[in-house]
């Protein structure tokens, strides 16, 4: 994902907000939200809730024997990430 910079205003007002060490939602410095971890059913399915925003992860994997002509070298499938609207 491309990340879309920020205008002179909106990068001095985050930095402004630092230094004071004010937060857009109204907490304190050291004031969390709350967490909430759980795990699915079904094997490596994990929701993890923070406040308002819901996270869903789930991992799988397929065990292979090595190509014998590479025995001591190991398979990485690449990582394919999915974004869902809510």
């Amino acid at each position: 994902m491309k990340e879309t910079p920020l205008s002179n205003c909106e990068r001095r007002f985050l930095l402004r907000a630092i230094e004071e060490k004010k937060r857009l939602d109204g907490r304190q410095t050291y004031d969390y939200r709350n967490i909430r971890i759980s795990f699915g059913t079904d094997y490596g399915c994990c929701m993890v809730e923070l406040g308002k925003t819901r996270v869903l992860g789930q991992v799988s994997c397929e065990l292979v024997s090595p190509k014998l002509n590479r025995a001591t070298e190991g398979l990485a499938n690449t990582c394919r990430p999915t974004f869902i609207k809510s």
